[in-house]
């Protein structure tokens, strides 16, 4: 009990000492400005797939090889992929084409990743390395909201693959700035 009349005392003797000191006054040397502050909301980024990564009809490796697609749809291959009869064949080839609309003159950078299986029931090859047609993979969206992007990659076939249409995803992620 002694401890808490105690304390009380100093709180009253402190709240006493400051009541006496006098409000200081502002010097007529003082000014008060506004600050502003602004923000702009924009159209979120829309990313669209427009044509698909298609290497085209070829004939069962023997010993396996490539097939590279390069992001301007230049189609070079490796191994038993690189000869006539392997890549001769008739179908449509092309490299992966999407857009994107957002921000007038923003930055934007494409991530994906290393590799994915692309797949005929159990059957399966791997399609990696990709690559796109910006450099570094940061590309600037026009004045007008929009850009266009391609990519490629490789595709490898393991000897005697079985025959087969193989298809599959893989998945591209834009960030912009």
């Amino acid at each position: 009990m002694h401890k808490i009349i105690r304390t009380i005392a100093v709180m009253a003797a402190c709240v006493g000492a400051l009541a006496g000191h006098a409000a200081m006054a502002a010097s007529g040397n003082t000014k008060t400005v506004a600050g502003t502050a602004s923000a702009q909301v924009t159209a979120p980024m829309q990313l669209v797939a427009t044509g698909a990564m298609q290497f085209g009809k070829i004939a069962q490796p023997v010993t396996g090889g490539t097939l590279t697609m390069s992001p301007q749809g230049t189609l070079t291959s490796t191994g038993d992929m690189g000869t006539s009869s392997a890549i001769a064949q008739t179908g449509t080839r092309s490299a992966a084409s999407f857009t994107l609309t957002g921000a007038p003159s923003a930055l934007y950078a494409i991530y994906g990743v290393s590799q994915v299986t692309i797949s005929n029931g159990a059957a399966k090859m791997t399609l990696g390395q990709f690559t796109t047609n910006v450099t570094f993979a940061i590309g600037q969206i026009a004045t007008n909201g929009t850009a266009a992007f391609s990519i490629g990659g490789t595709l490898t076939a393991t000897a005697g693959q079985a025959v087969g249409t193989y298809t599959g995803t893989f998945p591209i992620t834009v960030a912009y700035y």
